[in-house]
């Protein structure tokens, strides 16, 4: 990657961030737009996307915890993205960090331990999304 397309994100992340914390009220008004989860509603069975929702609202509120709760891979994904922005801010002054794991082994297991808890969440009600 580019020195310049480094400093370009390095300066417009921090800025969208800021905007988004700022309109955070407004996107979370989308909330009671978005339909239902079908597979709940069908089956009681919470799917892998049920509780992103208020998992991101929950950090969009930096209530962390809950939002681990609700969805796990929304805090994980934030954690990813600012992991993916250190390694880039950190480049721009030439010096090349990997702060996150390249192999596929490491991501694979990973998305296997999201899929037990998915299963697991299902088995026990504490594990579920807060309603």
């Amino acid at each position: 990657m580019s020195k310049r397309l480094r400093i370009i994100i390095g300066a417009a992340a921090p800025l969208a961030v800021a905007v988004l914390f700022a309109l955070r009220n407004y996107i979370i008004g989308f909330e009671k737009h978005f339909p239902e989860c079908y597979v709940h509603k069908m089956t009681g069975l919470w799917c892998t996307g049920c509780g992103n929702t208020r998992s991101v609202n929950d950090l969009l509120h930096f209530r962390i915890i809950t939002a681990l709760r609700d969805n796990p891979a929304m805090p994980f994904i934030a954690f990813l993205l600012l992991m993916l922005y250190l390694e880039t801010v950190i480049g721009i002054s030439g010096r090349e960090v990997k702060l996150l794991p390249r192999k596929g082994l490491v991501w694979g297991l990973i998305i296997a331990a999201f899929l037990i808890f998915y299963v697991l969440r299902n088995i026990f009600p504490v594990l579920g999304p807060v309603s």
